[in-house]
């Protein structure tokens, strides 16, 4: 048992949640980014200002802190019987 008296079973399950939430998070962010830059790229009009990297910046922290809550939500609350 580590310090904190989780079982290294559940620290490693809660990591790859957690890991694996943001990166699929970060993934639709990226995606939101890239169709954004193509439509202000080709529709005259619309341009790449700085409030567009504001609310990319501001997807990708909440990508991150989704993948924290996922990580420290399966620490202290453990899957259902069926999971």
């Amino acid at each position: 048992m580590n310090a904190d008296s989780t079982p290294p079973r559940v620290e490693k399950d809660a990591r790859e949640r957690g890991w694996r939430t943001f990166v699929q998070g970060l993934g639709l962010d990226v995606a939101a980014g890239v169709v954004t830059a193509l439509v202000a790229g080709t529709v005259t009009g619309i341009e790449w200002t700085r409030l567009y990297w504001v609310a990319l910046g501001l997807a990708v922290a909440k990508s991150a802190t989704q993948g924290a809550i996922s990580y420290f939500a399966r620490k202290i609350i453990p899957p259902s019987a069926g999971a």
